[in-house]
């Protein structure tokens, strides 16, 4: 084998193994619960529009919407965070129920035996 299609061998197993680091990056990221957002604005844009209702809101405002996601409007951008964090890992048997309306919490319970306790996880929430 000549220098040339060892290199150019090297060069392919090189490539392979960048894309296959690609893919598990892109694969544990789509598999996260990421607690904030951040959507870069227009220049001179006059308003940041909320993603959950498409409600609009004026540069320098802050908000919670009704999915319990809290955003901050500046000139050059639009954060959003959730407020409540996300129960995961529930004890078999046990459910999550959200309160949007006015607390922005949850409770996890056992519905056919609630004298158990039930263990849970909590993700996406940014502490402060």
């Amino acid at each position: 084998m000549t220098a040339f299609h060892q290199t150019s061998i090297s060069a392919k197993l090189a490539k392979m193994a960048f894309l296959a680091l690609v893919l598990v990056f892109c694969a544990c990221v789509s598999l996260s619960d990421s607690a904030c957002s951040l959507t870069l604005l227009d220049q001179g844009a006059e308003y940041c529009v909320d993603g959950y209702d498409n409600s609009k809101h004026p540069i320098g405002s802050t908000w919670t919407n009704k999915r319990c996601i809290g955003c901050t409007c500046s000139p050059e951008e639009m954060k959003c965070c959730d407020v409540v964090g996300r129960a995961i890992n529930l004890s078999q048997g046990c459910i999550a129920k959200y309160d949007y309306n006015n607390k922005c919490t949850f409770e996890v319970f056992n519905p056919t035996n609630p004298n158990m306790i039930c263990s849970y996880d909590v993700v996406g929430k940014e502490f402060q």
